[in-house]
């Protein structure tokens, strides 16, 4: 499980922290992985094995848990960075105060979207800002996702 853990997981999550999680790539990441843990498992489809079961059996937590925790801490990074930086710029740019306008229709999922229920999903309310120039707290809060209340809420 650990060769699993470090080659599998790393390349399936590799740059998650910047990708706009919607529900189908959270679907995606966790399917791909309950796949290679029946390969992994020797299980087949007629076994009737739940994904809660099988992570339970192989001690695993789900993936679209690692990618929340990648995006939230890639997020308290982004608001400790000084506001001159590139990406700290292209955070805070907001395209309709500089005379840009929104095409028809319903607009994309931005990251900003995701991130900010990933928030709601780790209990952070208060200031955001605040908390992230503390790196342990942010840690903290980050880190309380992997327990079974958060993956409940999740799910």
């Amino acid at each position: 499980m650990r060769i699993y853990n470090t080659s599998v997981g790393s390349v399936l999550l590799y740059g998650a922290e910047a990708w706009p999680a919607t529900r189908s790539v959270l679907s995606f990441v966790n399917i791909a992985q309950t796949k290679h843990l029946h390969r992994i498992e020797g299980l087949r489809w007629h076994d009737f094995v739940s994904n809660e079961n099988l992570l339970a059996l192989t001690v695993q937590t789900p993936f679209s848990v690692h990618l929340t925790q990648r995006t939230l801490r890639w997020y308290g990074h982004l608001l400790r960075m000084p506001p001159d930086t590139p990406a700290r710029t292209i955070f805070d740019f907001d395209p309709v105060l500089h005379g840009g306008k929104r095409p028809r229709g319903r607009p994309p999922t931005r990251w900003k979207d995701t991130t900010g229920a990933f928030l709601a999903m780790a209990n952070i309310q208060e200031n955001v800002h605040i908390l992230a120039r503390d790196r342990s707290k942010w840690r903290l809060h980050v880190a309380s996702l992997s327990t079974p209340e958060a993956l409940r809420q999740e799910q």
